[in-house]
Order: C-alpha cells, then structure tokens, then sequence
C-alpha cells in the first residue's frame, strides 16, 4: 500500500466517523445562526426543530441531544447572538474627557442594539417575551449595558454633581437610546439612519444638561 492510499483511507474514515471538534463547533454555530433567522422570521410558535435542522443540515437527534427541545435551543440561540453577533461594547474607551468617555461607551451600545442580529432578537423578544418569559430570561437587553454606563459614570468625579444618583442617569439614557432600538426594529429603513456617535452625543448633552448641577 502506498503512502498516498494510506492518507487516502484515514481522510475517508475521518469522513466517515464522528466530526472533528473543530468542526462540530462550525457546525454548531451554523446551526444557532440558522435558528435565529427562523426564529426571526417564524417567530417562537411558528419555528420547528424539523425547518431549523434541515435548513441547517443537521440531524434532529444532535439538535435534542446539545439543547434538550426547542426552548433550549432558543436559549442557546439568544446566548450566540449577545456573545457572538454583535458588535463588542466593552471594548477600550479612547476618549481623554469624562463626558466623551461617556459619549464613546453609549454610542457602543447603540452600534451593538441597531445591528441586525440584536434587532432580530429585540423583535421577537418584544413580541413573545411575555407569553415564554423563562425563555427569554437569558436576554436582559439592559443589564450589561447599565452596568458599562454605571462604572463610566463612576469613574469620573466630573459626575458627582448629578442630582439624581448614576443608576437613574444611566437608566434615563438607556431608555431614551431604547427608543431609537425600537423604532429601528418597528421600520427596518429608520436603522440606516442613525448615527450611533452622533445619537450617543444628543442623548448625553440632554441628560447632562438636565440632571448635573450648576452654580
């Protein structure tokens, strides 16, 4: 047998036989991509384990086997996209002023909340989060980003002046930057017309203006 046969059959058994973690994992990912844009578009009730594994060619017995049954799948589904699909917003604050740290860390997270995987997510949690709420405990849209607002507004003694304390300044900017999610995922058009920077900056100069205290 030659070298060239021998090569030949492992690459047939390996063919054959289970997939390579590093494959598997690919495949995974195919399929929690797969699941989120029929789950997007079928919403919870309307999805299926048998689309999403033939849209995914993936057997049904490894989808129950990793996620259990469709609630654990989307579970999975929701976890891919915050961890995965969005645009980072933690990453290194560049700005030299407290109220530009601010501004950069905000328009951050709007950036990640008008992407279209967070905005597909966003609109199903809007419309099913209530009838499947234990489904949907793994998506709290706000707790991460509270806390990024929260530790800049800490951070920085130019905000102890607030007169309301940081937890109220960073919920007051959240919702007014929610209001920009759910308009862009109520019209798919008014997405490609925010400026996350530009947005970032109006909200920041609002909620400043109102809440610091000044001589």
């Amino acid at each position: 047998m030659t070298r060239s046969d021998t090569q030949s059959d492992t690459q047939s058994s390996r063919r054959g036989g289970r997939p390579r973690r590093d494959e598997m994992e690919g495949r995974l990912f195919a399929l929690l991509d797969t699941a989120a844009e029929i789950f997007a578009h079928q919403g919870y009730a309307g999805a299926s384990i048998d689309s999403i594994a033939s849209a995914a060619r993936i057997g049904k017995p490894t989808i129950y086997a990793r996620y259990g049954n469709k609630a654990g799948l989307l579970k999975a589904v929701i976890q891919h996209v915050l961890q995965h699909r969005l645009v980072p917003i933690d990453r290194p604050i560049i700005a030299q002023t407290a109220q530009g740290a601010l501004q950069e860390q905000l328009a951050n997270i709007i950036a990640a909340s008008i992407a279209p995987a967070f905005i597909d997510l966003y609109r199903l949690y809007l419309n099913e989060g209530s009838r499947f709420p234990a489904i949907f405990e793994a998506f709290s849209p706000q707790d991460h980003t509270h806390r990024l607002l929260v530790e800049q507004l800490e951070r920085n003694t130019a905000f102890d002046t607030l007169r309301v304390s940081k937890d109220e300044a960073a919920s007051t900017m959240l919702a007014m930057a929610g209001m920009l999610v759910t308009m862009a995922s109520a019209q798919p058009d008014y997405r490609e017309t925010i400026d996350p920077s530009a947005e970032a900056a109006r909200i920041v100069d609002v909620c400043l203006y109102g809440l610091l205290k000044r001589d």
